[in-house]
């Protein structure tokens, strides 16, 4: 099974918030989009790897 991780911005324009694929919070990540692709890597790596989306906010 391949996993992924999908980030969005949140109401605050300085953060981020990473989802898995059921739409579950896994974190909040103030800073860029840069960082918050790089957390979901982080937690994709104890899977072995996965994809991560870019959400568009509703």
């Amino acid at each position: 099974m391949r996993h992924c991780r999908h980030i969005a911005r949140t109401s605050s324009d300085d953060a981020w918030q990473i989802t898995d694929a059921e739409g579950q919070h896994t974190a909040r990540i103030a800073g860029t989009e840069h960082e918050a692709i790089a957390r979901a890597h982080h937690q994709l790596a104890v899977y072995g790897g996965g994809r991560v989306f870019r959400t568009a906010a509703d």
